[in-house]
């Protein structure tokens, strides 16, 4: 991808967010511990009671609104549309980036291998490699990014 369209795609993505931002809402974590959710299997339940109160208004107390209760599940219909764009354009963005390390790494190997091969006659990049060989006795040594063929 050009520089130019990840500065303009990071430039949109932070519009989008600041856009987003008014509406949010940030919870600590006690109340997110002590709370009752609409987690996963529990919005099939929410949705039939919403319908049964919506046909059964007189049933319930005056302070009660059924309507209120069917526009907070319309909007977290919206909120989980946006969420899954999101969680797509998100897991695009990590296997890219996931290729990328491995296209770094396999070149940083092949470079740390040529130079190693140089550094025995110039004494100037020996000096230079000595910070990756104290990176590689603290980190582990360096190991190939090419995956092994199995057997």
């Amino acid at each position: 991808m050009p520089a130019k369209t990840a500065e303009e795609i990071a430039a949109t993505i932070a519009q989008q967010v600041a856009t987003i931002k008014p509406f949010s809402v940030n919870l600590t974590d006690e109340v997110k511990r002590g709370s009752r959710t609409m987690a996963e299997g529990r919005e099939g339940y929410a949705r039939q009671v919403s319908k049964i109160a919506t046909a059964n208004i007189d049933s319930l107390a005056r302070e009660n609104d059924p309507k209120e209760l069917e526009d907070k599940l319309i909007y977290d219909s919206q909120l989980e549309t946006i969420r899954q764009i999101l969680l797509t354009g998100l897991e695009m963005i990590v296997e890219t980036q996931l290729a990328n390390g491995i296209d770094i790494m396999k070149m940083v190997d092949a470079f740390v291998d040529n130079l190693q091969t140089s550094r025995s006659r110039n004494g100037a990049l020996d000096a230079a490699m000595k910070d990756v060989d104290e990176y590689n006795k603290r980190f582990g040594s360096p190991g190939s990014t090419t995956p092994k063929a199995t057997e």
